[in-house]
């Protein structure tokens, strides 16, 4: 047990080192080293998981791997590997949405609804005021909008109704996803020729802040469902 307490240590320290070395990166841009340590910071965090987790489940590990592929993609910052990014992003927001629904267990969908709208208006006011966007990144923008409004509404919804402990990680992770979604938006097709350089590093702070709750929304409901197995198939 001591152990495995100390390999949590371990790895949650190279996970935050590692993660603040890669903010710095995106503060000066260099992008050779960004190839190294963005993928690096989502394997530390399967890791993690790993070695803290009884269960292991697949869909933790499936929808981080997914994260990997969109940070990876998203380093060139061209019109091709942004598209591929968004897929990959696409893939991985409903792997999300769905772990954490039946993780979470929703039954009463008025509150997930009231909740969504708001972040519905905000994301989709935005879209119809950008321009330079190509069919393809507008059609996959319109299901990212619906994906993160339903995202922070889950998180939203959940904790006004449910304040437990589980629910507060959910609730951090939920608001920081939508405000990482909404700097990341701005810098990439509202702002494009103007984004100040802080947004980078912000968005990658978010990043790295966001994924470690999520870490610990799943860990609080593994180990308070201790006596139920979840379906990793």
């Amino acid at each position: 047990m001591k152990n495995k307490e100390n390999v949590k240590n371990i790895i949650t320290g190279l996970y935050f080192a590692v993660a603040m070395a890669e903010v710095t990166t995106e503060a000066f841009a260099y992008k050779p080293l960004l190839f190294v340590l963005k993928p690096l910071i989502s394997v530390l965090l399967m890791a993690l998981y790993w070695s803290t987790s009884e269960q292991r489940n697949k869909l933790f590990f499936a929808t981080i791997f997914f994260s990997l592929i969109t940070n990876v993609f998203f380093i060139p910052n061209t019109e091709t590997m942004l598209f591929l990014g968004l897929i990959a992003f696409l893939i991985h927001r409903i792997l999300m949405i769905f772990y954490i629904n039946k993780l979470t267990k929703v039954k009463d969908y008025i509150p997930l609804l009231i909740a969504t709208v708001p972040f519905l208006f905000i994301f989709f006011y935005l879209l119809s005021i950008s321009e330079g966007l190509t069919s393809k990144s507008y059609n996959i923008l319109i299901l990212q909008n619906i994906l993160i409004s339903i995202l922070g509404g889950i998180s939203l919804s959940h904790y006004v109704m449910n304040d437990v402990k589980k629910n507060t990680w959910l609730l951090i992770f939920g608001l920081l996803s939508v405000t990482q979604y909404f700097i990341v938006f701005i810098e990439k097709y509202y702002l494009s020729n103007l984004a100040p350089a802080i947004f980078r590093p912000l968005a990658m702070l978010l990043n790295i802040t966001l994924y470690y709750a999520f870490y610990r929304f799943f860990m609080d409901v593994e180990n308070s469902n201790s006596g139920v197995v979840l379906n990793n198939n």
